[in-house]
């Protein structure tokens, strides 16, 4: 995410990172006191726990392959690894433990077969980090090439999930071969085996690996961070917890959750942030493709493809539709005279003021080519029109270019054509107009002149 994330987002990220972080701790630390406090069984809680996880780490897990398979990066793909695994161990651990779906558990496991997987989850998850954090080094590929991308997922893919459940189903089937860590339901016996050492540490070296590489400006490795600092907290209530179902027990399992949710947050945070800023892309892209580059006004291109729709509109419902096409007077003798950056200060002047001029939104004005421009003015019939046109040229003779100390002045003249309602199209109607603003230079110039139309 670093290589397209903006400063202002990485810091936001670190914010919101450390923010978590501090309630995490925070409330570890405050029911630290009340850890080994009996609760309420509630029997749905273990199901509805197992399902937020593996539906958060199976998205988490989706969304980071998709980033390996856009970006071809190692480290996405072997974090994807991690969230992975997790997915048959949660699963398997809910039908075998004991009172969720029959009093001693499904798939004839054994009485130590939920906490073996409890300590497979939780050791598995952080080795998994530790090997994302030192693959890149000791794997000497850059980007992994295109032809081998679909193999790369495959193994992805299939090697953490097989592998987990095969450790599921030793826990399940082999429990009897394993050291027993709990008894009537109390966690002392694992609190005091070297396996809680083992993966209390594996998560703390993890979390320290993963801090230690935050501080680049990845903000992937800050919400890895806070997702390890919550799998460690959830290591600590457990094992200290005193036995299942206690105030320990229950945070514990929230804390995990919290682990499972921090990086699919940040991922779709960004994912969101790179949508807003593609639209605003596509947005800025597109009135680039639809404004004039001197004037700013619609150019010619939009005009063309709105006039239609708009005359097809006034048809249908028998709306009138009114156009002006206006040009500078004398504008190649101005140019001649003063200069081209002259010329263009001129254009801009009156463009500035045409739209000044015009106040409703369905009106709108294009530069249509040249010194002339052209106004469209939906639901205005003649008579609107030509009050519209006058307005306009009191307003551009008012105008006055300020030129290497001069103050310079310029008139226009305007072609006037209303919407006929029968066979008229956009290009018939522009050239109504047009000839209507020949018949206003033919007058004199500074001056309106109508095409001639049947009532």
């Amino acid at each position: 995410m670093s290589d397209i994330a903006p400063v202002i987002s990485q810091q936001a990220h670190r914010r919101a990172a450390y923010l978590v972080s501090a309630l995490l701790l925070l409330v570890a630390t405050a029911i630290s006191p009340f850890l080994s406090l009996t609760l309420p069984s509630v029997a749905p809680f273990l199901p509805a726990y197992g399902t937020a996880v593996v539906i958060l780490e199976g998205i988490t897990a989706y969304l980071l392959l998709s980033q390996f398979a856009t970006r071809r990066k190692l480290f996405p793909g072997f974090v994807a690894t991690a969230y992975l695994s997790l997915i048959p161990l949660v699963m398997v651990q809910q039908l075998v433990f004991p009172g969720v779906f029959t009093p001693t558990g499904l798939l004839s496991a054994g009485s130590q077969s939920a906490v073996w997987i409890w300590v497979f989850w939780h050791a598995l998850f952080p080795a998994l980090m530790l090997f994302a954090c030192f693959a890149e080094r000791v794997i000497k590929i850059d980007q992994v090439d295109y032809k081998d991308l679909k193999l790369w997922l495959l193994g992805l893919v299939l090697f953490p999930l097989c592998f987990s459940l095969s450790l599921a189903l030793f826990a399940t089937w082999g429990s009897h071969l394993l050291p027993a860590l709990i008894a009537n339901n109390s966690y002392q016996q694992l609190l005091h085996s070297p396996y809680a050492l083992l993966v209390w540490g594996l998560n703390a070296l993890a979390l320290c690996c993963m801090v230690w590489r935050a501080r680049s400006n990845n903000v992937l490795y800050v919400w890895l961070s806070v997702a390890l600092l919550a799998s460690l907290i959830d290591v600590t209530l457990t094992l200290f917890a005193g036995s299942r179902f206690s105030l320990g027990w229950y945070a514990a399992r929230i804390s995990s959750c919290v682990s499972s949710m921090v990086l699919l947050g940040a991922l779709l945070w960004e994912v969101n942030r790179l949508y807003i800023s593609t639209q605003r892309t596509n947005e800025l892209l597109y009135q680039q493709s639809v404004r004039d580059t001197l004037t700013g006004l619609f150019n010619r291109r939009y005009l063309e493809s709105q006039l239609e729709s708009l005359i097809e509109h006034a048809k249908r419902y028998s709306e009138p539709l009114c156009l002006l096409v206006l040009d500078v007077d004398h504008f190649k003798a101005f140019n001649d005279r003063y200069g081209h950056l002259a010329g263009d200060s001129c254009l801009i002047a009156v463009a500035q003021q045409l739209e000044q001029s015009l106040h409703r939104p369905a009106d709108f004005i294009a530069r249509y080519g040249g010194e002339e421009f052209v106004v469209v003015l939906p639901y205005t019939d003649a008579e609107g029109g030509r009050k519209v046109a006058e307005q306009l040229l009191q307003n551009i003779s008012q105008t006055h270019i300020d030129y290497q100390g001069q103050r310079l002045s310029v008139t226009a003249s305007i072609g006037l054509a209303v919407l006929q309602h029968n066979e008229d199209r956009a290009q018939s109607l522009l050239i109504a107009a047009d000839k209507a603003l020949y018949q206003a230079k033919a007058a004199g110039r500074n001056c309106v002149k109508a095409a001639p139309h049947d009532n």
